[in-house]
C-alpha cells in the first residue's frame, strides 16, 4: 500500500508540474502575441494629411529676424543639407510677403541646423525654423500649381493664414493643394537630393543670393 501511495503521489506531482509548465507556456505565448499586436498597432503608417505646422514647443520664442539686403525679385535660396544642396528660385512677384518673411528668417539663420521633421517618401519633405513662435503671415494664393519641386508654406487645415516658419517641398504633383497654400518658390537644382532626404536629416546652412 505504501508503494502504491508513493507511486500515486509521484504521478500527482508530475501531473501538477506538467500543468504548471503548460500554464507557463501558454502565458508566454499570450505575452508574445500581445507584444506583436502592440508593435503592429504602433507601426508608423504613411501620413496623408495636408502640410501643416508642427506643434510649437512651449517657451520657444521667435528670434529677431534680419531684413534681406538682396533684391528678392531675382534671388535664389541655397539649402545646404547632409545629402547635398537644394537651390530654390523665389517668386517675389506673386508672394512678396511670404518671400520677404522667408528671406528674413534666412538672414537671421533661423533655418540653420534644423531638421526635416516630416518626410513622406515620393510625396513631400517639410522643415521649420529653429525658433518657433505663434506667428502667421497672410495667404498669397496664385495660379501657380503644386508640381514636383514646388516650395510652399504650410498652414493649419482650413486656416486663412500661412504658418510663418514651416515650408515644404513637393516631390510629386499635388493638384489637391492648388489654390489653398502659398506657393513661393521652385527647386531649380537638387531635386535628386530632396528625393534622398529622410526624417531627421539636417539643413546645415541656408543662404540667399542674387541671380
Amino acid at each position: 500500500e505504501k508503494g502504491t501511495s508513493c507511486i500515486l503521489s509521484v504521478w500527482r506531482l508530475r501531473k501538477i508540474m506538467l500543468r504548471i509548465h503548460l500554464d507557463s507556456t501558454l502565458k508566454t505565448i499570450v505575452l508574445i502575441w500581445s507584444f506583436l499586436v502592440a508593435c503592429l498597432l504602433g507601426c508608423d503608417s504613411p501620413d496623408s494629411t495636408p502640410p501643416k505646422p508642427r506643434p510649437t514647443p512651449k517657451g520657444m520664442a521667435g528670434k529677431v529676424k534680419e531684413k534681406s539686403q538682396i533684391d528678392l525679385g531675382s534671388s535664389t535660396v541655397v539649402l545646404k543639407t547632409e545629402k547635398g544642396d537644394i537651390e530654390i528660385e523665389l517668386f517675389a512677384k506673386i508672394a512678396p510677403k511670404t518671400v520677404a518673411n522667408f528671406a528674413s528668417k534666412i538672414g537671421g539663420k533661423l533655418y540653420d541646423n534644423t531638421s526635416f521633421h516630416r518626410v513622406e517618401k515620393e510625396s513631400l519633405i517639410q522643415a521649420s525654423s529653429r525658433f518657433q513662435a505663434l506667428e502667421t503671415i497672410p495667404l498669397e494664393i496664385s495660379d501657380r500649381k503644386h508640381v514636383r519641386g514646388t516650395v510652399a508654406m504650410a498652414k493649419e487645415e482650413g486656416a486663412t493664414v500661412s504658418d510663418a516658419s514651416d515650408f515644404y517641398i513637393c516631390l510629386r504633383d499635388f493638384p489637391d493643394l492648388d489654390g489653398n497654400y502659398t506657393v513661393f518658390g521652385q527647386v531649380t537644382k537638387g531635386m535628386a537630393v530632396a528625393d534622398r532626404i529622410i526624417k531627421g536629416d539636417k539643413i546645415t546652412t541656408t543662404t540667399i543670393q542674387a541671380n
